[in-house]
């Protein structure tokens, strides 16, 4: 029986990646958004930096010499983007948005328990906690069994 990281993988080998970013890379992403990164996203990026997979397009940190492909989301870049808007969920301090619905509603990361992960729907009219670690979370995303 394969693990849920074993079947990220495979997720992840069949949509494209932007590549493994380093620790400098994430403690500067870190340091200018004020967080710490849960050690599953933290992972993630050290493995694949950005995900565009089937259901999945996960936000993250690019390689230095990725100069900005538009098919990657940078995490700090939308984090303060969505800031700047006074986008419901990313006036919370603690939450970095990792995904969106394509309906207004994100999926955000809350800091504040870090190491540990807590991810959080927030939108229009919406408001939900996932009970679930982020590979089981982004696994269910890419196969539509998440109701916002």
């Amino acid at each position: 029986m394969r693990t849920e990281r074993e079947e990220f993988h495979q997720l992840c080998r069949a949509g494209i990646v932007s590549g493994s970013v380093d620790d400098f890379v994430i403690a500067q992403a870190e340091a200018e958004l004020g967080v710490k990164f849960p050690s599953e996203y933290r992972e993630i990026l050290q493995e694949y930096g950005a995900v565009l997979a089937d259901g999945v397009h996960l936000y993250g940190l690019l390689r230095a010499e990725d100069n900005g492909s538009p098919q990657w989301e940078d995490v700090v870049a939308v984090t303060k983007k969505l800031r700047e808007w006074g986008q419901v969920g990313a006036d919370r301090q603690s939450f970095v948005p990792i995904c969106d619905d394509g309906s207004g509603v994100y999926f955000y990361l809350d800091t504040s328990v870090s190491p540990a992960t807590k991810i959080c729907a927030v939108g229009p009219g919406v408001e939900r906690i996932f009970d679930a670690g982020l590979f089981r979370f982004l696994l269910d995303l890419s196969e539509g069994k998440l109701a916002v």
